[in-house]
C-alpha cells in the first residue's frame, strides 16, 4: 500500500497529533524565551512535558501510519 495514501486515510488521526506537537513546540519555544522572567523548576518541568507530549505524539503518528499496513 502507497504511503501517500495511508497518510491521506488517516489523516484526521494525524492532524490531531501534529496539533499537540505544534502546540507543544510553541510553549517550549515560548518557555525557552522567557526563562529568565519564570523559575528554573517551572522551566524545567515545562520542558520535560512538553518534550514527553512531542516524543508520544511522534510515536502515536508513526503507530497510526503503520498500524493496518497489510490490511
Amino acid at each position: 500500500m502507497d504511503l501517500w495514501f495511508m497518510i491521506k486515510e488517516r489523516f484526521a488521526f494525524l492532524s490531531f497529533f501534529l496539533i499537540i506537537i505544534l502546540l507543544s513546540v510553541f510553549l517550549l519555544v515560548a518557555t525557552w524565551k522567557n526563562r529568565t522572567n519564570i523559575p528554573k523548576s517551572l522551566t524545567a518541568i515545562i520542558t520535560i512535558i512538553s518534550t514527553i507530549f512531542i516524543v508520544a505524539s511522534l510515536i502515536a503518528m508513526i503507530f497510526i501510519t503503520s498500524f493496518g499496513y497489510n490490511s
